[in-house]
C-alpha cells in the first residue's frame, strides 16, 4: 500500500482534529511514517479547522499538502487552491466537477450510535476504506483513546464497511437535509453537543 495525502475540512467543534489525530495514531501503530499539521482560526468553535495528513512507508521529506489524494469535507471552509483526486463529503458539500461521494456522517452518528460525535469515526472508517488501509482490532485498540472505545471501533468499522450500494440507499431524499450545515450553525451558536467539544479538546 503506497502512501497518501489527506485533507480534512471542517469547522471548530466538528472533530477535524479528532479524525486527524486518530488516523495519525493508527497509521503510526501500523508502522507508517506520518506527518500531521493543523490550521485553524483562533476561535474555538465555528472557525475554519483543517487537518493535513501525509503517510508513507518511507520517510516524508515534504510536509506540505497542495494536491490531496482524498479530502474529507465536513464543512466548506478549506483552502480554495487545494486540488484533490477524491472527495468524501457530508450531504450537499460536493462541488461541481469533483469526483467523490456524499454521506450524512453526522446524521448517521446520531441514528446508528446515539451521538453525532460518532459521525467523525464513521467518516474515519470510510476514509480508511477509500485509502485501502487494512487495520486490525489490535491496531484500533492501541490507537484509540479509551473513552468510548467500543463505540468508536464499531463506528469506524461501520464506515469502513460502507459500499456504493449502501451509500446510495442511505443518501435518500430524507437524508439530504443539510445536516452538516445545520450542525455548523449549532457550533457557531455555541449549542453543539458538549461531548463533541470535549472529545476534540481531549485529542488536540
Amino acid at each position: 500500500m503506497s502512501g497518501k495525502s489527506i485533507v480534512i475540512d471542517g469547522v471548530g467543534g466538528q472533530g477535524v482534529r479528532v479524525i486527524g489525530s486518530t488516523m495519525a495514531s493508527l497509521l503510526t501503530v501500523m508502522g507508517f511514517h506520518v506527518t500531521l499539521l493543523f490550521d485553524y482560526d483562533s476561535s474555538v468553535r465555528g472557525g475554519m479547522s483543517e487537518a493535513f495528513l501525509r503517510y508513507d512507508r518511507e520517510p516524508i521529506s515534504n510536509f506540505v499538502v497542495e494536491c490531496a489524494d482524498v479530502v474529507v469535507r465536513l464543512a466548506d471552509r478549506g483552502p480554495v487552491h487545494l486540488s484533490t483526486d477524491y472527495v468524501i463529503a457530508d450531504i450537499n458539500l460536493m462541488k461541481p466537477g469533483e469526483t467523490g461521494e456524499e454521506i450524512p456522517f453526522l446524521q448517521l452518528g446520531v441514528e446508528k450510535f446515539g451521538r453525532d460525535l460518532f459521525g467523525n469515526m464513521i467518516a474515519l472508517g470510510r476514509l480508511l476504506c477509500v485509502c485501502d488501509v487494512d487495520f486490525t482490532d489490535e491496531h484500533l485498540t492501541e490507537a484509540l483513546p479509551k473513552k468510548y472505545i467500543e463505540d468508536n471501533i464499531a463506528a469506524i468499522k461501520y464506515g469502513y464497511g460502507l459500499d456504493q450500494a449502501s451509500i446510495k440507499a442511505i443518501v435518500s431524499e430524507q437524508a439530504a437535509s443539510s445536516f452538516a450545515s445545520r450542525y455548523a450553525e449549532q457550533v457557531l451558536a455555541g449549542t453543539a453537543p458538549d461531548e463533541a467539544i470535549e472529545l476534540a479538546a481531549a485529542r488536540s
